[in-house]
């Protein structure tokens, strides 16, 4: 059973008016003695991205439906709908664009750690990466599939920022080699409770590519565990070159076991038939 969202405090807000600065920072990896630094170890830090990986895990297999809305500098306005499935002990992924209509039956598939694209007009294949633009939008594989942080990153710490009284944790992420991520540096801010309540993916160069502010999560129960899960109900992601800005919904979310034909090519070539 779904709960209702678990909206995060107003002090966001003030998270994304005090700290804009740092979303044009170049990245860079905290000096060693820095005293902000909280003085944990390497293992420490892992373990700490691993206990956010967990409770944003889902044992069950998953379906929801995302909604993108948007408005882009030049004030043009985007609604995509897109439908995920996932299977996140196998790591098997399938998303759908339903919205708008001349997209529709479009879509990606993870086969082991290929990511395909369907462009159902002309009934083919194209192979993508994680850090191409989904359906047309500015974000990527990674804002659908389960949180692999500790597989991922090496993590370095950056201490702590205070906003109105609450302490966030800030962790500075460079891919480890030979895994494939959507950003090659990644900062985020935790709260207390490990919510990720902000992130900036940057490129190897250190310049910023994307800005999120988490603005809910939901906590939802999986039937196979019988432990709550948080998963994002809505996100802000603006594009730093462009300036746009998106909404991200993540609604309808469902926990139950899916028919694994979802995860093949024939599965989304047939929806559009």
């Amino acid at each position: 059973m779904m709960k209702p969202s678990a909206r995060l405090p107003v002090l966001l807000v003030a998270l994304l008016v005090q700290v804009p600065v740092l979303a044009a920072e170049p990245a860079k990896a905290p000096a060693a003695d820095s005293k902000a630094a909280t003085g944990a170890s390497r293992e420490e830090l892992v373990a700490y991205l691993a206990r956010i990986d967990k409770r944003m895990t889902f044992t069950s297999d998953y379906k929801g439906t995302v909604r993108i809305m948007g408005l882009s500098k030049q004030n043009s306005e985007t609604a995509v709908e897109i439908h995920v499935y996932r299977r996140d002990k196998t790591r098997d992924l399938l998303f759908m664009t339903t919205k708008p209509k001349y997209m529709a039956g479009s879509g990606y598939l993870r086969v082991g750690n290929n990511l395909w694209e369907y462009e159902p007009t002309v009934g083919q294949w194209t192979r993508s990466t994680m850090r191409a633009n989904i359906s047309g939008t500015f974000t990527c594989e990674a804002d659908f599939e389960r949180s692999r942080l500790a597989e991922a990153y090496e993590p370095k710490d950056e201490g702590t920022e205070v906003v109105d009284g609450v302490t966030y944790r800030k962790l500075f992420l460079t891919g480890k080699p030979g895994t494939e991520v959507s950003f090659p540096l990644l900062r985020l801010w935790v709260d207390p409770d490990l919510n990720i309540v902000k992130r900036i993916g940057y490129a190897p160069s250190g310049k910023p590519l994307r800005t999120d502010i988490v603005r809910g999560y939901q906590r939802i129960k999986d039937p196979l565990t019988n432990e709550f899960v948080y998963h994002y109900k809505e996100v802000m992601e603006e594009e730093a070159e462009e300036g746009s800005r998106v909404l991200v919904r993540y609604d309808e979310v469902v926990l139950a076991p899916l028919d694994p034909s979802i995860f093949t090519k024939s599965w989304l070539e047939s929806r559009s038939r």
